[in-house]
């Protein structure tokens, strides 16, 4: 799923997209209701839900009440326990579905929390069944079916706490860090400033007219418009350091509680499958490597100066339209782009991307509509059936790029279905679904340049493609650096307040980024970092995930027709064994940081020669 923290690659492709005719123009040719996804792909009707979700009820209470299972029952009851999931899962995805569609809709809200209810007790009865020491001979037989799903219930049982001090933890720790993060929420929904006065007389809010303020052609009222904005935020910054602070105390504190040293070495095994200590060599690789991002910075730099004449360019010049518009896609011709683009995938792949785009399926619910969710993924399990949902689709280049993405979470799940997987299975670590999904960004980019008949066009979608690296991977690691930082500083007394939080933030992106120094202003910047607040370590699995994607990309450009055989393996598999022996075992390779940044350096850098000359072809024109 794609997150808030793409504002910055979606703000670059809309800055560039065409202007002209866009509330006129209709992707969908009057089409529209077409693309609404059938709920009766689920259920015939709510009549049968209904009378199928009391009886999936009682079965799920009776199943949940058994006695202790005994090793010779135990494929009879996994079994049974995986068929009451799926059975859940579909009715979970099609309240999830119909509250996407109508966000007014609390009978489906509160449907869908029942369901969730139920699922999790049911996770959690079986738990406690599989944790038990009389299953530890199938938990050690790696040819058994349900080895790996015996394992996982088991490690995790280490740093569960036992039900009452679960129950305090909880009570304690939970409602602490929401009312922290509504507080960051809340502060950040309200934060105003005032209105620049322009040339002309009008006015703009840099706060709720950010895009605007970038796109002004007057170097001056940029400034002045994003000095504002960095001010208004920075005003909060003494309140909103102490709630970052205290969040991490908690997060610390909880982790502890279950085991682990700190909120990073809990967060980082769940999430990566990865050791504390490999994340920080991770970090610090990184910071040697800065040097790749600041040249593609000076690259684009260089053309900006030149284009606009200005002595100085600053951040936020660098999303100045480039002089090629994006004209915005009909939803006739994604088909034919995304066929192409997905050669490397192999033929299943493409056929069935095909499929999901084909609306006579009924199995994509993209038109705009009143009291959509503003939220773009897929929705689905192993077999249930998958739907891809967007609040929109109006054929810019950055909804041409979430459909690509999102669809291949909508595929992956597809194809793990067809397979017959273990149901269980489907759930694994995020950063490898997300790679998955951003190798379809990359290589519908590809295909945009490659059609692409002017240099101006070409430089564009390479661009592009260099935000989306610059973005995933350096982006990644600075954030991920500062939150391990604000962690480590937390645990060691080191960070008490405002400056101590500016003075972390400010060193990390000193090194990383070519004009910081320059701008004071940005010193509190780590304010509009909202997963930093609302998803604490999150940020460094995009960091994982593009990595893992480059590696990936150049595979699939070396020898398409064995990677697509190699990757279609990968993706039906599921995840029945931890990220590294999937990766070794499918593609050749391990999730070994040299490998892994080897492959996405020499991209970065191939592609920035690439843009580089294709400016100075550009500018040779013009002369």
């Amino acid at each position: 799923m794609l997150r808030t923290r793409f504002y910055w690659l979606a703000l670059v492709l809309c800055v560039n997209a065409a202007p002209a005719a866009a509330q006129s123009f209709d992707p969908f040719d009057g089409h529209s209701t077409a693309f609404r996804a059938s709920p009766e792909r689920y259920f015939s009707s709510p009549a049968k839900e209904l009378e199928q979700r009391k009886r999936l009820m009682d079965s799920t209470a009776v199943f949940t009440k058994k006695e202790p299972w005994t090793p010779a029952m135990l494929d009879d009851q996994l079994a049974l326990y995986e068929k009451l999931l799926v059975s859940l899962n579909r009715h979970y995805a099609y309240f999830q579905l119909l509250g996407y569609r109508d966000k007014r809709d609390t009978a489906a809200r509160s449907a869908k929390d029942q369901v969730d209810q139920l699922i999790d007790s049911l996770d959690r009865y079986t738990a406690g069944q599989l944790r038990r020491q009389v299953f530890s001979t199938q938990a050690g037989d790696k040819a058994y079916r349900y080895h790996y799903l015996l394992e996982k219930k088991r490690s995790d049982a280490e740093h569960e706490l036992n039900p009452v001090p679960a129950a305090i933890a909880a009570r304690l720790s939970d409602p602490l860090i929401q009312r922290l993060t509504d507080r960051y929420d809340n502060l950040m929904d309200d934060t105003r400033a005032p209105d620049l006065l322009l040339p002309d007389g009008q006015k703009l809010n840099p706060v709720t007219n950010r895009n605007k303020v970038l796109q002004y052609p007057d170097a001056a009222v940029r400034a002045r418009g994003m000095k504002t904005y960095y001010n208004a935020y920075s005003a909060h910054a003494e309140l909103l350091a102490g709630t970052l602070i205290d969040i991490t105390a908690a997060k610390n504190a909880l982790a502890q509680l279950k085991g682990f040293k700190s909120a990073p070495e809990a967060t980082y095994a769940r999430r990566l499958q990865l050791p504390e200590d490999s994340v920080r060599a991770m970090f610090r690789q990184m910071t040697g490597l800065s040097a790749v991002l600041k040249n593609y910075q000076r690259v684009q730099a260089a053309q900006v100066k030149l284009i606009t004449g200005l002595d100085t360019v600053h951040s936020w010049d660098m999303s100045l339209p480039s002089g090629y518009s994006f004209q915005q896609l009909p939803f006739g011709q994604v088909k034919a782009l995304t066929l192409r683009a997905f050669r490397p995938l192999g033929k299943p792949y493409q056929h069935l991307f095909a499929w999901l785009l084909d609306p006579a399926n009924r199995a994509q619910d993209i038109a705009a509509g009143p009291d959509r969710v503003n939220e773009n993924t897929s929705v689905g399990y192993p077999g249930v059936p998958v739907t891809l949902y967007m609040k929109s689709y109006s054929g810019s280049l950055g909804e041409v790029l979430r459909l690509s993405h999102e669809g291949g979470h909508a595929i992956h799940m597809r194809l793990m279905s067809e397979a017959g997987i273990v149901p269980s299975y489907a759930a694994g670590p995020g950063f490898l679904f997300e790679a998955y999904a951003m190798l379809n960004e990359l290589l519908v980019l590809d295909e945009l340049q490659q059609q692409a008949t002017t240099a101006s066009a070409k430089a564009f979608y390479t661009k592009a493609f260099l935000d989306k690296l610059s973005l995933e991977i350096f982006t990644a690691a600075e954030e991920g650096s500062f939150e391990q930082g604000i962690y480590d500083g937390v645990v060691a007394g080191r960070i008490h307040d405002r400056r101590d939080v500016d003075s972390l933030y400010a060193g990390i992106m000193e090194r990383y980024d070519l004009f910081f120094a320059a701008e004071p202003e940005r010193r509190s910047e780590w304010i509009n970092k909202r997963l930093v607040f609302d998803d604490p370590l999150y940020n460094v699995n995009y960091l994982y995930a593009m990595l893992l994607t480059c590696r990936l990309y150049e595979q699939a450009h070396r020898d398409p027709a064995d990677f697509g055989r190699r990757y279609a393996a990968l993706l039906k598999n599921g995840f029945d064994a931890p990220a590294d022996d999937l990766i070794r075992k499918f593609m050749g390779f391990g999730l070994d940081n040299q490998v892994l940044l080897r492959s996405a350096m020499e991209l970065m850098e191939k592609r920035t020669k690439e843009l580089a000359l294709l400016y100075k072809e550009l500018n040779h024109a013009r002369d």
